[in-house]
Order: C-alpha cells, then sequence, then structure tokens
C-alpha cells in the first residue's frame, strides 16, 4: 500500500477508509413505524373480527416484523436487565393482574363478560396451551413492547413538550389499534396496561419493566382469570 500510496495509487484512499472501524448501523427508516402500524391496522381485525387468518401463526407474523420495525442501536441497552428493572416489571405485571382478576368478578354479570369469554376461547383454542404460554412469554409480549413502548414512544417523545403527553399519546394510540379488534375488552385493557407500561418507559428508560409486566400480566390473565375454566 505504501508504493501504491507513493505512485498516487487512484485505490489508496479507498484501501486506508477500510482498514477503520466499521460504521455503527443505522435505525430503521422513517417509514418503517408507520408501515408497522399500518400492517397491525390490517392484521388485527382480520384475526379478531373476521378471523380470516390463524391466530397465533399472524401474532408470530406481527412479533418478527414489531422487531424489524423496532431495532435501533440503542434497543439492546433498553433491554439490558437488573434486578431492579425486573423486580418493578414483576410487581406491576401482578398488580395488574391482581386489578383484571377483581374487574373479571365485577364484569362476570354484566354484557361484556360474554366477549371475555370470547377472547379467551380464541386465544386457547388456537394452540396447545403451553405452546401457547411459550408464545405469550417469549413472542407477543415482548415484541409488542418494543413496538410500542420502544419505536412508537421513542416517536412520539421526540415530537411532544413533556414525557406525560408520550405516555398519553403512546397509550391513546395503543388502545386505538387494539380497538380494531372489534372486542371492547381488549382497549379497556390496552388503556390500563398501556398507561402502567408507557410510564416505566417513561421513568426508566429500559422496556426491561414492560416487558416482564405484559408477560407476567398476559400469562396469568390467560392461565387463571377467574370466571374461566383453567387453560
Amino acid at each position: 500500500m505504501v508504493a501504491c500510496a507513493a505512485a498516487g495509487c487512484p485505490y489508496a484512499a479507498a484501501m486506508t477508509v477500510r482498514q477503520g472501524p466499521e460504521p455503527p448501523p443505522a435505525a430503521r427508516p422513517a417509514w418503517a413505524v408507520p408501515a408497522g402500524l399500518a400492517a397491525w391496522a390490517v392484521v388485527y381485525p382480520a384475526v379478531f373480527r373476521f378471523q380470516l387468518l390463524p391466530f397465533w401463526p399472524s401474532m408470530v407474523a406481527l412479533a418478527v416484523l414489531a422487531w424489524w420495525v423496532a431495532w435501533h442501536p440503542d434497543l439492546e441497552a433498553r433491554l439490558r436487565p437488573t434486578r431492579r428493572l425486573v423486580a418493578m416489571g414483576l410487581a406491576s405485571g401482578l398488580g395488574l393482574y391482581a386489578v383484571f382478576a377483581a374487574g373479571a368478578l365485577v364484569v362476570h354479570p354484566t354484557p361484556l363478560w360474554p366477549r371475555v369469554e370470547q377472547m379467551a376461547a380464541l386465544v386457547r383454542t388456537a394452540a396447545p396451551a403451553p405452546v401457547a404460554a411459550l408464545l405469550i412469554l417469549f413472542v407477543t409480549s415482548p415484541a409488542e413492547e418494543v413496538l410500542w413502548r420502544g419505536a412508537v414512544f421513542t416517536r412520539l417523545a421526540g415530537r411532544l413538550a413533556s414525557g406525560w403527553q408520550a405516555v398519553a399519546a403512546t397509550t391513546l394510540l395503543y388502545a386505538l389499534f387494539v380497538a380494531l379488534s372489534g372486542n371492547p375488552t381488549l382497549p379497556l385493557a390496552a388503556c390500563v396496561c398501556g398507561a402502567v407500561w408507557a410510564r416505566q418507559r417513561q421513568v426508566t428508560g429500559s422496556l426491561v419493566p414492560g416487558v416482564v409486566s405484559h408477560a407476567t400480566w398476559a400469562l396469568a390473565t390467560f392461565l387463571l382469570l377467574p370466571g374461566l375454566p383453567r387453560a
């Protein structure tokens, strides 16, 4: 290379650049989040309201898309667990389950209860219980968090004046998209849980509490919600 450089070789500069460190990978393009949300808006009603698509394969496909959309060089750091963050997630997940368990007892005699049963039947009959539990823990819950409390929250926080506005906007948008399912119990759950998970994201800067809380709440609700037969 020394000889090449001395001779004025036109490739010397390019050869020198390649010796340096690789540039850090860039985040997804700006259109990735809108595209991911558009896919969500199509798949959710097709799965839940019209039942045109199989439940768990569709949820897994959305999860894969969510990870692609939400990927960012900082994502690994936001998913790095500590005991404090995991404990926070476990506590809030169990607390949310307690709220929903009490709510199930209140809702049981009302017209909303058949919609709860409809949702439970869809989730429970689409796959064997152990498979569904693993998908809840390791696929759908983490994917929703990296999309909503990760990519969507970050984008909204960069455009709004305060963290509380980002929490409120993320929660409202989350509930509106979940409402596309046509089942009124889901946006109600999204408002309560989404506010908790977005607030945890705002306070800690981490996605770990939300992922752990979401998985804990969803699994406990799937297995143990009062008034439903055990999965």
